[in-house]
């Protein structure tokens, strides 16, 4: 089955969005740029990305300490975020998910991390060059958001990313498990109501099997 283009770009929107969202809190969170007021649109447009640069040295000088703080203490899932946060505002997405991998190895049950690598995959999904890629890395995140759905079972956001990655891999009938989740959790939450249309394209097309 092709791709609906403009579905996944919706919910690459989305993912987008939440993306940026708690990387800029882990930016406030870890102190590294609390005093600094971020253009969301740039940094999820990768516009710009010097206005949304922390103080405390150059970018690179950032990620250095960040890489030293890692090394030191791999256990730390707030300094694996960290340094995923610094690779993500500077372009590195393979690095932000390379780091974001070990730090779940390392910590399993932290649903941050499952979140944060969910959704960088889901980024590098819409730079991919290829469909079957493309699939592919959807797929990645959707098993990301899962976990964290899993170890976080009040957490819409990871159903409702779940379910929109799922869908985007063409796998139907994990996109709904994880949708009915998201409206178990929120029935009149903001999605909602695409969420449902969706749900119903889906079994109207015949669509919804695993």
């Amino acid at each position: 089955m092709m791709i609906d283009r403009e579905r996944i770009s919706f919910w690459a929107r989305l993912l987008a969005i939440g993306l940026s969202v708690i990387f800029i809190g882990s930016f406030v969170l870890f102190g590294i740029g609390s005093n600094v007021t971020y253009n969301i649109f740039d940094l999820i447009g990768g516009q710009d990305q010097q206005q949304a640069q922390p103080s405390g040295g150059g970018l690179e000088d950032q990620i250095a300490r960040a890489e030293r703080q890692v090394e030191e203490n791999p256990g730390d899932a707030e300094a694996v975020t960290r340094l995923a946060a610094l690779y993500y505002q500077a372009g590195r997405l393979d690095d932000a998910a390379r780091v974001l991998e070990r730090g779940r190895e390392r910590s399993p049950k932290d649903p941050e991390l499952a979140m944060l690598l969910g959704q960088i995959r889901a980024q590098q999904a819409e730079s991919a060059s290829g469909e079957k890629e493309r699939r592919e890395l959807y797929g990645e995140a959707a098993k990301a958001f899962a976990a964290a759905a899993d170890l976080e079972p009040k957490n819409e956001q990871a159903f409702l990313f779940a379910g929109n990655a799922y869908d985007a891999a063409d796998q139907p009938g994990q996109a709904i498990k994880y949708w009915n989740g998201y409206l178990e959790l929120k029935p009149e939450g903001e999605q909602a109501q695409a969420v449902r249309e969706r749900i119903s394209a889906l079994l109207r097309g015949g669509e919804g099997g695993a």
